[in-house]
């Protein structure tokens, strides 16, 4: 097992780094530009929260890992993991509440429909956005905390069961209680939805808008129609990235495969680590200004080396 381990941990250590190093560009341009200007957009306001949870959520999983890995199970290795098993789901659930406001809010903006719902949140979205990003905070810490209260008995009882006359300790965050399970579930549950309604109308209403355009020019692509097409790969990929962390993340959390192979569990936190730092590649290659200052970043470190070398 300790091949799979040693190259588990060097695809997360690549993994983390560069989405520490991607939402850490997302954060500081945006920071950069609030500082200036006074005021950020609500696209960049959801932009910069979104990168900040990402941004300690690489760190928090990374680190989770390690000490998963290498620290004895002893009382004081217990803890710590408890900790980071907590603000690991907390960190979780509301980067899946940011990237999910993030869909809504380019739904809005570009989808057109006629149903009064729909044109009144239109309207509105821009207003909603910071109260949005509030509400997620309040809420992922009412799940977390209410699902890790429920696998918390759990995990003290086969503390003290394992603390007689014997320093090792099992440490244990299963959630094998039906209630337990369900809050889970909800909590990741209730922003994927929505992220899946939103992006699956918006790469409609992309797709048909570009089959339109291509009808009524005379040349079949034109600059505007590829960067349509750019777009609705660029989310077709979110798409897929987001449902193959749901998917991972809930059966980790979960533990419903807690007895299966290590092989498994590896797997499950190696697809939720490829999400945050994948989507945040796609989100700068998708934005003119963060592509910008990535590009001159690159071209900035490419000389650093060069020089370092000669």
């Amino acid at each position: 097992m300790l091949p799979v381990i040693i190259i588990s941990l060097i695809i997360l250590g690549i993994e983390s780094f560069t989405g520490i190093i991607a939402n850490g560009l997302i954060i500081i341009v945006n920071c950069t530009e609030w500082i200036r200007s006074r005021k950020l957009t609500c696209c960049d306001m959801i932009l910069t929260s979104l990168g900040i949870s990402r941004f300690f959520l690489q760190w928090t999983m990374f680190i989770y890992s390690i000490v998963l890995v290498f620290s004895p199970v002893m009382n004081e290795a217990c803890a710590i993991w408890r900790n980071l098993y907590i603000f690991c789901m907390y960190l979780n659930i509301f980067s899946l509440w940011f990237a999910t406001w993030l869909s809504v809010f380019y739904c809005m903006k570009i989808v057109n429909f006629s149903q009064p719902l729909f044109l009144w949140l239109k309207r509105r979205i821009s207003g909603l956005v910071p109260q949005l990003l509030m509400s997620s905070l309040l809420v992922s810490l009412v799940t977390s905390l209410l699902s890790v209260s429920i696998t918390d008995s759990k995990y003290i009882g086969n503390s003290m069961n394992n603390l007689s006359g014997n320093t090792r300790v099992e440490c244990s965050h299963n959630v094998n209680s039906s209630s337990g399970l369900i809050l889970c579930m909800l909590g990741y549950s209730f922003p994927f939805f929505i992220f899946v309604v939103s992006t699956v109308l918006l790469i409609t209403s992309l797709w048909r808008h570009t089959k339109r355009m291509e009808k009524n020019t005379n040349i079949s692509r034109d600059t505007i129609t590829e960067a349509h097409v750019s777009v609705i790969k660029g989310l077709i990929a979110f798409f897929f990235f987001y449902i193959s962390y749901f998917v991972a993340t809930v059966l980790f959390f979960s533990k419903i495969f807690a007895h299966s192979s290590l092989y498994f569990l590896w797997f499950c936190v190696l697809v939720a680590a490829a999400y945050p730092s994948g989507h945040s590649v796609i989100l700068i290659l998708g934005n003119p200004k963060l592509k910008r200052v990535a590009v001159r970043a690159l071209n900035y470190a490419k000389c650093w080396l060069r020089d370092e070398a000669s």
